[in-house]
C-alpha cells in the first residue's frame, strides 16, 4: 500500500506539472518581459542599460511583439518553447476592460507586419521611419487601450514596465 501511495503522489505530481507548462494561459494586457540568456544578452543589457532585452504583449491568447525581421503575433503556448531567454510575464493589476482589450486588439491588427527598427530607440526624437521595436510596440498597444503612460516610457522594456500604471 506504501508503494502505491508514493506511485500515485509521483503521478499525481507529474500530471500537475504537465498541466502548468502546457495550459498557461495569460490575461490580455500582460507585458511579456524577455532577457536574452548569455554573453550577447549581457551585452545587450549593458548597451541599453535595462535589465530585460525585450518586451511583447498578450492579446487573445498570443504573445505579439516587434521582432526582426517584422512585427507579429504568436500563440502562448508556442512563444517561449526553445527560446534562448528567459520569460517574466507581468499581467494586469486589474483585469481590463472590454474597451481596452479592443484598443489592443486594433492596434495589434494595425502594426503587426511593420518592419523592426532600431533607430527611434538609439534616437527617440527621430522622424518615425515606418519602422517599430518592441518597447515601442508594447507602448502603443497600452496606449490604445486608454492607459496613460508617459510620453516616453517606451524607450526601453524596464521603463515601459515601470510606467506602466496597471502592472
Amino acid at each position: 500500500m506504501h508503494a502505491f501511495m508514493r506511485c500515485l503522489t509521483v503521478l499525481m505530481f507529474l500530471v500537475f506539472v504537465c498541466a502548468e507548462c502546457s495550459g498557461q494561459t495569460y490575461p490580455d494586457g500582460t507585458l511579456v518581459m524577455s532577457r536574452l540568456k548569455g554573453r550577447f544578452g549581457n551585452f545587450l543589457s549593458r548597451v541599453t542599460g535595462t535589465h530585460y532585452t525585450h518586451t511583447a504583449i498578450v492579446i487573445d491568447g498570443k504573445v505579439c511583439e516587434s521582432t526582426f525581421p517584422r512585427a507579429k503575433c504568436t500563440p502562448l503556448d508556442r512563444y517561449a518553447a526553445g527560446k534562448p531567454w528567459t520569460v517574466r510575464y507581468v499581467p494586469p493589476s486589474e483585469p481590463l476592460t472590454p474597451t481596452q482589450v479592443q484598443g489592443i486588439r486594433d492596434y495589434v491588427r494595425r502594426n503587426v507586419g511593420l518592419r523592426y527598427g532600431l533607430k527611434q530607440f538609439f534616437n527617440p526624437n527621430s522622424r518615425p521611419d515606418g519602422r517599430i521595436y518592441c518597447s515601442q510596440f508594447a507602448h502603443g498597444a497600452l496606449s490604445s487601450a486608454g492607459i496613460q503612460l508617459p510620453s516616453k516610457s517606451w524607450h526601453t522594456p524596464d521603463r515601459l514596465l515601470r510606467g506602466s500604471p496597471i502592472h
